[in-house]
């Protein structure tokens, strides 16, 4: 059942960046597309407690604490990814997306005190290097448009 849980939860996460890039090409404002998602999100989590729970909306109060400051991050990040998206390539912002899980895991290291081997100094090592590798593409791209803009002006 978990690796069904992981697979939906793949599949889920991984199309929001198609949804992004979509509304990006119909010119769609981020926060609009946002604002509209977590409503439909919250109808939905509604209808999900009720099918399968039975109704039953007991939310102990440390989930407020939690859910808060998590429901804004979560609602600033796909904005701010979503606007960004305009000035690149929805698979470079995307990387940049996947490559975010570094921070919980030097999170959970610094904070929780989780051991650190060296498979895991390797993989945190490999998104720094993946992060500078996307930055470095993404100026070559930069530099390669310049020039190439330079070439139709002067054949102009």
């Amino acid at each position: 059942m978990g690796f069904l849980y992981m697979i939906l939860s793949l599949t889920c996460f991984g199309s929001i960046g198609i949804m992004v890039k979509f509304a990006n090409l119909r010119r769609c404002r981020p926060s609009a597309v946002y604002a509209l998602a977590y409503a439909w999100a919250a109808l939905f989590s509604i209808g999900f407690v009720i099918t399968f729970r039975g109704g039953a909306f007991h939310v102990p109060p440390a989930v407020y604490g939690i859910a808060l400051p998590f429901g804004v991050m979560n609602a600033i990040g796909g904005i701010v990814f979503m606007a960004g998206v305009r000035f690149g390539k929805i698979s470079t912002s995307w990387l940049i997306i996947n490559l975010s899980a570094a921070i919980p895991a030097v999170g959970s290291v610094v904070l929780y005190r989780e051991p650190v081997n060296a498979k895991k100094l390797t993989v945190l090592s490999l998104a720094a290097l993946a992060v500078l590798l996307l930055w470095k593409d993404k100026q070559d791209d930069e530099k390669q448009h310049l020039i190439a803009e330079r070439a139709s002006e002067e054949t102009a």
